[in-house]
């Protein structure tokens, strides 16, 4: 008989004790599941997000990687066009949008308030990002913006407009002369952060650069490739590409530009690893005093096993036996367990508080990551084997006169 068999015996023979070891086996595992599952959700829609607002790649002047814009456009990329079509052509890239990145004023004539700017060709920018799917009321930019403009809900309640109404827009150039366009708000967008939502302000290129008094010259050119291509090797032959064509450019990738992310991504590991590491000391302290007591119940029985020719390390295989099969048996119950409290959170509809910074929550959403799940069993199978050790080993060291004479 193998040592399984003597452990699923044991188990069935102290039903009470198993269940309980089940149970918190069950509770630990669908912990880690779940939590696990949550954060993978949580890294996805923050990728996925910071993908749709920055883009996979951007290109920029090399001096704009290391140096800081004094004034508008100082880093700008001259003759865009050209570099577009030239970024357009590889076969890993899906869309090439440009981006005017500038400050300035807004005004009503009765009130002035200081915005930050984009200036963005309207269509591929509403197809490749969410900007058109902000805006709550009138609509978003089409065409090529003509002299139309999108505000922040903030900045709208701060100078009491509404689509439909004119207001001026007042920037410096890149030769420091002060410009102004008027401009007729065709929507208004509710950013998610705050402190954009109060200053954020869209045209379209054309009007910038009218604005801006640069035709042809854009901040950045913003990249987003097709799926499953190869963000590294795409960086490297649009770099390769531009800089033979004559423009002196990096190609930024979006985990450059986007610190906000991994400081999160950090913080979520830390919290999840933190949460595994308590659960596991809870279930290994549970399953130590559960299989103390079970070793010494059963000294007799030992001695007996002993006498029959049992080796010390058949008792102690016997007993980490026993610990696997209380695992897996956990595991199974707290995987039904974690598919049930998944599928009804999913369907609660209950909205999380908003992040720092954010206007609004997010529905929870807890993902099923399998890998969570492998990870569970490894770490509850783990447990339950340390858990089982030292009792196990304390077992088989007993002599068997003292074992047989035991009370």
């Amino acid at each position: 008989m193998n040592a399984f068999s003597l452990a699923w015996r044991n188990l069935l023979r102290q039903r009470r004790r198993a269940l309980l070891m089940v149970a918190v086996v069950a509770l630990g595992f669908a912990a880690f599941a779940l939590a696990g599952g949550f954060i993978a959700q949580s890294f996805e829609g923050l990728k996925e997000g910071t993908i749709r607002s920055v883009g996979q790649l951007q290109i920029v002047d090399r001096r704009a990687v290391k140096g800081t814009e004094e004034k508008t456009l100082e880093f700008g990329l001259h003759d865009a066009a050209r570099a577009r079509a030239i970024a357009a052509r590889d076969p890993a890239v899906e869309a090439v949008i440009p981006r005017i990145d500038f400050v300035g004023l807004a005004t009503n004539g009765a009130r002035s308030v200081p915005f930050l700017g984009v200036g963005v060709d309207p269509e591929p920018e509403a197809r490749a990002t969410y900007a058109a799917e902000l805006v709550v009321s009138g609509r978003y930019l089409s065409g090529d913006g003509g002299d139309g403009v999108v505000l922040g809900t903030g900045m709208a309640s701060a100078l009491a407009i509404k689509p439909g109404d004119t207001l001026t827009l007042m920037a410096t150039t890149p030769d420091a002369t002060l410009n102004a366009v008027d401009a007729t708000v065709t929507g208004l967008a509710d950013v998610r952060i705050k402190e954009l939502n109060d200053r954020y302000v869209a045209i379209g290129v054309g009007l910038a650069s009218r604005l801006l008094q640069s035709p042809g010259t854009v901040s950045k050119l913003v990249v987003f490739l097709k799926p499953r291509a190869d963000e590294h090797r795409a960086a490297a032959r649009l770099e390769a590409a531009l800089s033979a064509a004559g423009y002196p450019v990096a190609v930024r990738h979006w985990k450059e530009l986007a610190v906000f992310y991994g400081q999160v991504r950090m913080l979520y590991v830390g919290i999840f690893g933190f949460v595994g590491a308590v659960l596991v000391v809870i279930v290994i302290l549970s399953a130590a005093i559960v299989m103390t007591m079970a070793v010494t119940e059963r000294t007799r029985e030992i001695g007996t096993l002993r006498a029959l020719g049992t080796r010390p390390s058949g008792i102690l295989r016997m007993f980490l036996a026993e610990g696997v099969a209380i695992a897996l048996a956990g595991c199974l119950a707290g995987t039904v367990l974690a598919l049930a409290i998944r599928s009804v959170l999913n369907a609660s509809g209950i909205i999380l508080p908003a992040p720092p910074g954010a206007t609004h929550g997010m529905p929870i959403n807890v993902r099923f990551y399998p890998l969570a799940y492998a990870a569970g069993v490894a770490a509850m199978v783990g447990t339950m084997m340390i858990a089982s050790f030292f009792p196990a080993r304390r077992a088989s060291r007993i002599s068997i006169v003292d074992a047989l004479t035991h009370v």
